[in-house]
């Protein structure tokens, strides 16, 4: 077969002076090229366009080299852009366009149609550098105490590389939080700010579009509700007037303290009694520093032995929380004594044991007792704890 080397010898000069880009190694097109091209290539081409040959000085010079000979239609084909002179090819190559070599491969012949599949392998290889990826959906947002949790799906287009991460951003402050999967956490956020949140995706091309905003949360303290009953303390011995006291926190409002003995409803204690102390300990909870009740109570009306005393702390949202200690009773046979004189020392004895000291045979109302006090600390005095 005689080559029309003249002839072509143009086609492959302007394809030499065409091949400026850079080839995108792709495995697949260059493991075809080798299967199916080159040896066309080597038979119809190679015997002029090698070093000294009759096409030598066009700079286009093929060799035995597969991947080499891949090079050259791979840059020819994608300059300027991908695929860009992909029919060019085909049209020379079949004797159209003016082609001085004539027809070298016959359009529809099973030798073209390799060409065909070669020039969609070489276009379809390029852009092979990933784009960012595209806007996380269903971006939806949870409060919490000076925080936000940002839950989101995946966007369908990663961009062509793995997602690296994700990033929720508030409006507004345009504080933000990262995270590998939703959801993402963002912090240092105000009590009390309205925030909506975008999301946004990143892969190794970068950051993508913003997601649409969430829905609109607004960080909050956590919500409290706490009581105690500090006085009469639980397992104490009572006698006589003492005190009832303690303090309850709501952070939507106290509306009453309910005192119960004995299970049994006997009235409201009296509350919003300075208690700085409280205030210090809740200071995000309104009028803590008033949080207080407390009043002086009559325990020896309440018959001698064991009791139990509940308080119940009402919020302004119906909401209740309670309290309750026993404490145990002792008494004279007149619960209450108006009359000075009716106790008469005189004739006692008396006994010193640690924090204790005990009367013998004090005259009371006529009667003799044996009468035990004990230190309190807390009401800075003696009480008396036990009455033979």
């Amino acid at each position: 077969m005689t080559r029309k080397c003249s002839r072509i010898t143009g086609f492959f000069a302007w394809l030499a002076l065409g091949a400026a880009g850079a080839a995108a190694q792709s495995p697949e097109a260059e493991s075809y090229y080798r299967d199916n091209i080159h040896a066309t290539v080597t038979s119809k081409c190679i015997d002029c366009h090698i070093d000294g040959g009759r096409a030598g000085y066009t700079g286009l010079l093929f060799t035995n080299s597969a991947p080499g000979n891949h090079d050259v239609f791979d840059d020819f084909v994608n300059t300027p852009t991908p695929g860009a002179r992909a029919n060019t090819v085909l049209s020379k190559i079949r004797g159209a366009s003016g082609h001085g070599g004539g027809v070298q491969v016959p359009q529809g012949s099973g030798e073209y149609q390799k060409f065909e599949r070669y020039m969609e392998l070489l276009s379809e290889t390029q852009n092979t550098s990933p784009s960012v990826p595209g806007a996380p959906v269903s971006v939806s947002a949870v409060a919490d105490n000076q925080s936000a949790t940002v839950s989101f799906s995946a966007p369908s287009d990663n961009g062509g590389a793995a997602i690296t991460s994700y990033t929720a951003t508030s409006t507004p402050g345009g504080v933000s939080g990262s995270c590998a999967a939703s959801p993402c956490s963002v912090t240092g956020l105000t009590n009390g700010t309205a925030y909506t949140f975008t999301v946004t995706a990143t892969n190794e091309a970068g950051e993508g579009p913003a997601s649409t905003a969430s829905n609109s949360v607004t960080p909050a303290a956590p919500a409290v509700f706490r009581m105690t009953l500090e006085e009469p303390v639980n397992g104490e011995i009572h006698s006589g007037v003492g005190n009832l006291r303690g303090w309850a926190v709501a952070s939507a409002g106290i509306t009453k303290v309910e005192i119960l003995i004995d299970g049994v409803y006997e009235f409201d204690a009296p509350y919003g009694a300075s208690r700085g102390d409280v205030g210090g300990a809740f200071p995000d909870v309104a009028d803590s520093k008033n949080s207080g009740y407390s009043l002086a109570y009559t325990y020896s009306l309440l018959s001698a032995g064991e009791h139990s005393i509940t308080a119940v702390a009402h919020s302004e949202l119906g909401e209740t929380i309670e309290v309750t200690n026993t404490f145990t009773v002792v008494k004279f046979p007149n619960p209450y004594i108006t009359e000075p004189n009716a106790i008469d020392l005189n004739t006692a004895s008396c006994s010193v044991e640690n924090d204790e000291i005990v009367l013998i045979d004090a005259l009371v109302e006529d009667l003799m007792h044996d009468v035990t006090l004990k230190w309190r600390t807390a009401a800075q005095g003696f009480e008396i704890i036990e009455i033979r």
